[in-house]
């Protein structure tokens, strides 16, 4: 079997499980299903968009290294040439990045859970652009404003969710 055929037949899975979603949401109430259809919905798009680009695109085009993909028309670093680079392929993280890749997902729960999910979307966004220096200040602080505006009007205008407060806001309350 091709590795288009393949590809087809995985797509093509994907979107009975979304279409499947969509079809168990209609025996829900209007408000259990304001997540899954639109996820459902979604789903059927991408899906359907993806099975139309790989279809009609070479397969050349298709055939890349899901590791590293470099930008066309430059060349991938070699680890063993490359000064100070250190090759991921067959290295186990050691237990500091794990420590603290658990930390960081530490971190988002903490904050969700003391000041609410849009102060902590807008702390935690903020703080790793600015601590990993992915952005300037200022494109930091655009994007996370953008993102964070983006949560808010998703989930407490469109999908009218009630907010939550986090754990601090009875502190808060008292003190106004």
């Amino acid at each position: 079997m091709s590795r288009r055929a393949q590809e087809n037949l995985a797509a093509v899975a994907l979107l009975a499980v979304f279409a499947g979603v969509i079809v168990l949401c209609q025996d829900f109430g209007p408000r259990a299903r304001m997540i899954p259809l639109p996820l459902g919905i979604l789903g059927v798009v991408l899906t359907l968009i993806q099975i139309v680009w790989q279809n009609l695109r070479s397969t050349d085009e298709l055939q890349m290294d899901m590791i590293a993909v470099p930008a066309p028309g430059v060349a991938a670093p070699n680890p063993e040439t490359s000064p100070g680079a250190k090759p991921l392929a067959g290295r186990a993280p050691s237990w500091r990045e794990e420590a603290a890749a658990f930390g960081i997902v530490a971190v988002l729960l903490a904050l969700v859970l003391l000041l609410g999910p849009v102060p902590a979307v807008f702390l935690f966004t903020g703080g790793y652009f600015l601590f990993t220096r992915h952005y300037s200040l200022r494109a930091g602080l655009i994007y996370t404003a953008v993102f964070t505006a983006a949560t808010y009007l998703l989930f407490f205008v469109a999908l009218e969710i009630q907010p939550y407060h986090g754990m601090l806001a009875p502190i808060v309350d008292h003190f106004q």
